[in-house]
């Protein structure tokens, strides 16, 4: 019952709040634009302000009183007179309330930060673009007030709640969701717009003859647009980050619980992961821009690249690739600095294993799509297929796209894998019994055979298909070559990985019927964080000893 009377006062909070703040940003934008600062599109004439002032009059008239109702009856109950306060406290559902207010308050404010920094600084450029002309300076403001306001408000709202004691439970990891996943967010994106400005730099400096940033209006609209970006969005991910770490650090209750953290690592492995896949990437794009013209490729895209062109691609694609090695370097300094500190052996091994498994993951899968995108050509030309003989010379430039894959690929997952290897030398009982190796050979075994799987039926349909006389489009060498490629390929991931994963397998049986276990009872104080104290134990472990939960 409590439950439920929990989710419909939060629900309806939500809701009525959604309604106030549009009010209210309405109500800005009618005041704002009546005092003539930058006039936007959509407003301009006194009976257009006054039917937006009537709209944001009766949005707030009925979300005010409705949110405060039901606001205050959600919050009373955390008086330290009530008799559930640490209850109520603690709830999910609370906890799930703020956290989406604080994520939507996050987005909206920063599209209109970005907007009203955008302005500023194409105003400063001189930009004369249409794009800039028709941004809604009074709506960006008054978003950016209304959403900051509703931010900062709730915020201090989690912090006066966490300051009445420990937390737990979902009162504890959504919020904690928030906090890293808007300094995942945020981190991409910035990264993302310096991809642009380098981008954008390169043209200028460097420019085509018949570039899209030829026109100087729109350059500087688009620098201004991608400066902005990199400013609001650094921003919040540096204050997130910061947050982060003042709660890693705090000595009570606050750090107990976020050291140990699943989503805090979890985050420190997503921007490893996505680090190796946009470094990958784009180095990928690199080598593609040098061997383009190299392979005679430039008939089948249609273009003809002159030296300033080669030299722009190739330090664009390195230079935000670069962006993203730092990235990865910093997290992964910050990640092993952690576990050192709090002394956590199994901590630390468990993030290095997770480092170095998912960097081996993306290599493979970009290392096996060029290898069987390569193995299908060589095989095509083998078998005398018409793909190698098309005049258009496609097939030129599908050897400067996967070439890249293929080297960098394999290079990465050599890397990534050899490291492992030395660990799994040094210590095989106990890297056979890693979670993370368990499951990055599973996963990499039912890709390998999904992939096979696909591959084999796209291959035994052509040959049924020919073998029947059903009338099929294309050379039948050149159709059945990529699926081969990739079948072959397949074969031999699914193969290496299988014989693995069945020699772990087996050393985890003997160690299981030489292991004795003793079954022990953990208790606590009230409130007591259990999984930071199991951490702990586990940190104190002797070698060979293992501490599990029933």
């Amino acid at each position: 019952m409590q439950k439920a009377r929990r989710i419909y006062l939060y629900l309806l909070s939500a809701i009525s709040l959604g309604v106030l703040l549009t009010g209210l940003f309405l109500l800005l934008h009618v005041l704002l634009d009546v005092l003539g600062i930058g006039r936007g599109a959509p407003i301009g004439d006194g009976g257009t302000d006054r039917q937006q002032l009537s709209v944001a009059l009766a949005l707030i008239g009925v979300g005010f009183p409705v949110w405060g109702v039901h606001w205050w009856l959600a919050d009373r109950g955390l008086r330290p007179d009530a008799p559930r306060a640490d209850e109520e406290r603690g709830s999910g559902v609370r906890a799930l309330y703020l956290s989406v207010v604080l994520g939507a308050a996050l987005a909206f404010g920063a599209v209109a930060a970005v907007a009203v920094l955008r302005h500023l600084i194409g105003s400063v450029l001189g930009s004369q673009s249409d794009n800039l002309s028709y941004d809604d300076l009074p709506a960006s403001i008054s978003l950016l007030l209304v959403a900051g306001a509703a931010w900062a408000y709730h915020v201090a709202i989690r912090r006066r709640d966490m300051a009445g004691g420990p937390m737990t439970g979902a009162a504890a990891w959504l919020p904690r969701l928030y906090l890293y996943g808007a300094a995942l967010i945020t981190l991409q994106l910035m990264l993302s717009a310096f991809a642009d400005l380098f981008r954008l730099l390169g043209e200028v400096l460097a420019p085509a003859a018949d570039g899209a940033f030829s026109d100087a209006g729109y350059r500087s609209y688009v620098a201004a647009d991608d400066i902005s970006a990199v400013v609001v969005l650094a921003v919040a991910w540096l204050g997130h980050v910061w947050y982060a770490r003042r709660l890693v650090e705090d000595p009570g209750w606050r750090g107990a619980s976020e050291r140990p953290a699943r989503l805090r690592l979890a985050y420190f492995v997503a921007v490893i992961l996505i680090a190796a896949i946009v470094v990958l990437v784009r180095g990928a794009d690199a080598m593609r821009a040098i061997l383009v013209p190299l392979f005679g490729a430039t008939q089948a895209l249609d273009t003809n690249p002159t030296g300033a062109d080669l030299v722009r691609e190739v330090l664009v694609a390195l230079a935000a690739g670069l962006l993203w090695a730092i990235a990865w370097r910093v997290h992964l300094g910050w990640m092993r600095g952690e576990a050192l500190r709090q002394d956590a052996a199994e901590r630390s091994r468990f993030a290095e294993q997770l480092q170095l498994h998912v960097v081996a993951a993306v290599g493979l899968g970009f290392g096996a799509v060029g290898l069987a995108w390569l193995l299908g050509i060589t095989l095509d030309v083998l078998l005398g297929g018409g793909r190698t003989a098309a005049a258009d010379g496609f097939w030129h430039l599908e050897l400067a796209t996967f070439v890249p894959f293929a080297v960098l690929g394999t290079a990465m997952l050599l890397w990534a894998w050899s490291r492992a290897m030395v660990h799994y030398a040094a210590e095989p009982l106990r890297e056979a019994g890693s979670v993370v190796r368990r499951a990055y050979l599973l996963l990499a075994l039912a890709a390998s055979i999904l992939t096979g799987v696909a591959s084999l039926g796209v291959v035994l349909y052509r040959l049924f298909g020919t073998i029947l006389g059903v009338t099929l489009s294309g050379d039948t060498v050149s159709e059945l070559s990529t699926p081969t490629g990739f079948l072959i390929v397949a074969l031999a991931v699914a193969l290496y990985h299988g014989v693995a994963q069945r020699r772990d397998a087996a050393l985890r049986a003997a160690q299981a019927e030489e292991a004795p276990a003793r079954t022990l009872t953990l208790s606590g104080p009230d409130g007591a964080n259990f999984e930071a104290a199991i951490v702990e134990l586990r940190a104190t472990l002797p070698p060979g000893y293992r501490l599990e939960e029933g």
